[in-house]
């Protein structure tokens, strides 16, 4: 039985479809979350590269697992950090930019997290 995920990404297809992905690009997706939109994204990539940006360290770990197979580099930061971070990195010039601006179902659905407005639990 598979495990049920996380997060599924909306207009997955769409999205994939207008990045027009060429196998050597450099793709940077702004939002990462639980990386289903960047694990798309990166099995397209031969000699390419994903970066991807997400300020949750416990989305960044999940992603981690996610795209351990496929060329990428995760920065634990908001992406205003954009330019910054690129710099940081050695990247001048990207083919490609996602910004998925939504929340995620697991933010919402986990109290813990801090963004339920139907659930209550003890914020640290």
């Amino acid at each position: 039985m598979s495990e049920k995920p996380i997060h599924i990404p909306v207009l997955l297809s769409e999205t994939i479809e207008s990045l027009d992905i060429k196998p050597d690009g450099i793709y940077v997706d702004c939002t990462t979350g639980f990386a289903g939109h960047s694990s798309e994204i990166a099995k397209r990539l031969t000699t390419g590269r994903l970066i991807g940006f997400d300020r949750d360290p416990d989305a960044v770990k999940a992603a981690e697992e996610k795209l351990k197979d496929y060329p990428h580099t995760l920065i634990n930061r908001k992406f205003s950090t954009f330019d910054e971070s690129l710099d940081e990195i050695g990247v001048g010039k990207v083919d490609g930019v996602l910004m998925d601006l939504g929340v995620s179902s697991y933010q919402l659905d986990t109290a813990e997290r801090g963004f339920s407005i139907t659930r209550t639990h003890l914020l640290i």
